[in-house]
């Protein structure tokens, strides 16, 4: 008796250390649901929300192909937003977009023909910034990383 009741302990804790191990590695690969979105509190935005969905097209090669930035941004007009996205690799990319008048959507694509999105750090002169280097396609899940928005008036 006692050896059956250790055989049905071992099968049991056997099956929890897969389903265990199973998770975490779903977690570790960041399938779940990264990019993912975030929310936070901006000088001048309300609710400013950033999302980067991700397209499932290629379930080999899920990719982000648009960042769209919500938020009542009417106290924003006149200034420059700058969108930075760091890379697995170490590299970062970059979109400028000066806001003109008053939105509450922004979308910046990734597409290395007509995209917001370039290779390299803008650059400033006289307080304003001016997109750098070539543009850049959709980004691998897996190589896309944390997102930084910052809008300012001027710029150095």
């Amino acid at each position: 008796m006692n050896r059956r009741i250790l055989i049905i302990l071992g099968a049991v804790a056997v099956v929890f250390v897969i389903a265990v191990v199973g998770a975490s590695t779903i977690n570790l690969a960041g399938s779940d649901s990264a990019p993912g979105e975030g929310k936070t509190v901006a000088t001048c935005v309300t609710d400013l929300v950033v999302k980067t969905p991700v397209d499932t097209a290629n379930h080999d090669a899920n990719q982000v192909k648009q960042m769209t930035i919500t938020g009542d941004m009417s106290n924003c007009v006149g200034e420059t937003l700058r969108a930075e996205v760091n890379l697995d690799n170490g590299s970062h990319v970059y979109a400028v977009y000066k806001i003109t008048t008053s939105i509450s959507e922004l979308t910046l694509n990734f597409d290395a023909t007509t995209g917001d999105f370039y290779d390299t750090k803008p650059t400033a002169s006289a307080g304003e910034l001016t997109v750098a280097g070539s543009r850049v396609g959709p980004i691998l899940v897996t190589d896309f990383g944390m997102t930084t928005i910052t809008i300012a008036k001027t710029w150095e």
